[in-house]
């Protein structure tokens, strides 16, 4: 179970493959701040680029985003599990009636 698998289904936007993925490597013990750090993440950070670069146009983004969102499901409840100090809190607040994800 390679990380680059789960990286590519994102900036594919495969989000049934990404969650499949996720699943697999939850029920084979790995580490969810590994799935997300050095899989989940790099993959939304090429998408970026790509879209940066004008080789990705919105929609492309927004499909990569919905397969993250697939997979943060499964590793979200995970991540709350772990003990950890807390740094504090972050607000985070959006226009009335923007529906859209980016940026959030």
């Amino acid at each position: 179970m390679e990380l680059g698998d789960v990286s590519n289904f994102i900036i594919e936007g495969n989000a049934p493959a990404a969650e499949q993925w996720t699943q697999s490597a939850i029920d084979e013990g790995m580490d969810p701040l590994v799935i997300v750090n050095e899989g989940l993440i790099p993959g939304m950070d090429v998408v970026g680029e790509r879209f940066k670069n004008g080789e990705y146009y919105l929609p492309e983004v927004l499909v990569s985003a919905r397969a993250m969102k697939w997979a943060m499901n499964l590793v979200r409840p995970l991540l709350a599990e772990t003990q950890g100090a807390s740094l504090g809190k972050v607000v985070i607040g959006t226009v009335r009636g923007d529906l859209h994800d980016i940026g959030k």
